[in-house]
């Protein structure tokens, strides 16, 4: 998913038609559309880590080799915010217990999950998301509108990230009907 497409839709939602159509043909920006668009995207990443931070994690996974039962927080390639699970080569949950720099192991080869902060994006980068670009959209709308002082705008774009989100991410689970005894 890049950050570009999401733009564009958020173009859309705020009424920036003019912006939207450069950067589909990718022309060139005037000032003013620069300027607009480095608002846009920051408001997108404010929305990332929103999302990030109350909604869905940004999850990685990387395996290392532990010397001395020790995984220091340095080998990581990303800051960690919180670690969800420690697995051996065999995919069995590993005893582990959190320090200050490091983290000890009780194993050699180890499969870390853990949670990252949100970093910030530009309009041309990439990103991974299981949720759709049009629930950035909405959130991005919603944070032009409450930059740009329009709060009742605003409130009518927070209304639809909010509700889309909670339905994107509530618990699915299997619908269980009781049986039924035939007369």
């Amino acid at each position: 998913m890049k950050v570009k497409d999401i733009i564009i839709k958020a173009c859309d939602f705020v009424g920036k038609d003019e912006l939207a159509s450069v950067l589909n043909a990718g022309g060139e920006l005037s000032d003013e559309n620069v300027a607009l668009q480095e608002k846009l995207v920051k408001c997108f990443n404010l929305i990332r880590e929103e999302i990030a931070s109350e909604y869905q994690p940004i999850m990685q996974v990387e395996k290392f080799v532990v010397k001395n039962f020790k995984l220091e927080f340095s080998s990581f390639a990303n800051d960690v915010l919180e670690i969800y699970a420690v697995k051996d080569k065999y995919g069995r949950n590993v005893h582990y217990k959190i320090f200050e720099d490091y983290i000890f192991v009780c194993a050699k080869d180890v499969e870390v999950i853990y949670s990252t902060p949100a970093m910030a994006l530009s309009v041309d980068e990439e990103f991974t998301s299981n949720l759709p670009e049009r629930i950035y959209a909405y959130g991005v709308a919603r944070e032009y509108f409450f930059i740009n002082n329009l709060y009742e705008d605003a409130n009518i774009w927070e209304e639809r990230f909010k509700g889309s989100l909670q339905i994107m991410l509530r618990r699915k689970s299997e619908v269980k009907i009781p049986r039924r005894s035939w007369i």
